[in-house]
């Protein structure tokens, strides 16, 4: 975590909002969670299960990306493909849908597993960390 500028207070804010609003996914088959949080200009994730009175903490990461899921998600374009990860409040599993991220003034359209019910997005570690991280950088050096 300390690599990537994640404090330790920042795993506890996403672990605590996700386990006293029940926003969270959760794989079935692994019991893991994994949450997001966003308290100002940084989204960060957590992926943790729980160990005992505590939490084991399995991978952290961040990302400066707005998701949108605002209006109506039946108006959102469903690939058909669907996620381990299942929306913990709406017990329902993600569909890789066309969605929208945006960042400083730029909305980008993309296909992301993603609550059909709620409107919950994942932005993955490996999207969050390659690609998401690039535009960031590219949209900053402009």
């Amino acid at each position: 975590m300390g690599d990537r500028l994640i404090l330790a207070e920042d795993v506890q804010k996403v672990i605590h909002h996700a386990e006293t609003t029940g926003k969270k996914l959760v794989d079935p088959a692994t019991g893991r969670s994994l949450a997001y949080y966003r308290p100002k200009a940084v989204t960060y994730w957590v992926e943790y299960s729980r160990n005992g009175e505590g939490y084991q903490v399995h991978t952290a990461y961040s990302h400066r990306m707005v998701m949108k899921s605002s209006g109506s998600t039946r108006e959102w374009v469903k690939s058909g493909s669907v996620s381990t990860w299942h929306c913990s409040q709406c017990q329902a599993p993600l569909e890789v849908q066309t969605v929208r991220l945006q960042y400083m003034q730029s909305i980008f359209p993309i296909n992301l597993p993603a609550c059909s019910q709620c409107g919950f997005i994942l932005i993955d570690e490996e999207l969050a960390t390659g690609k998401v991280a690039e535009a960031e950088q590219a949209l900053e050096d402009k």
